[in-house]
């Protein structure tokens, strides 16, 4: 079996891949995986830098109740 690991940036419905030539004719799976950006990692590890802090920090539980409720209206 034969693989190829490519990263392009979508910017259209119709996609122009050249290397997928020496496939054709065969039976193939095709997967797309988001690449995350920086700010959604960024965004990961600033939340994981929380959690971890909640040990060390007291947190009004009430607040954090009310701020969920208000960012769903």
């Amino acid at each position: 079996m034969e693989a190829i690991k490519l990263q392009r940036k979508i910017d259209s419905e119709m996609i122009h891949i050249p290397e997928l030539k020496r496939f054709l004719g065969k039976n193939v799976e095709i997967i797309l995986l988001e690449i995350p950006s920086n700010e959604a990692l960024k965004s990961k590890r600033d939340i994981k830098k929380f959690i971890s802090a909640s040990n060390k920090i007291d947190i009004d539980e009430n607040a954090v109740e009310l701020l969920r409720e208000k960012s769903l209206i």
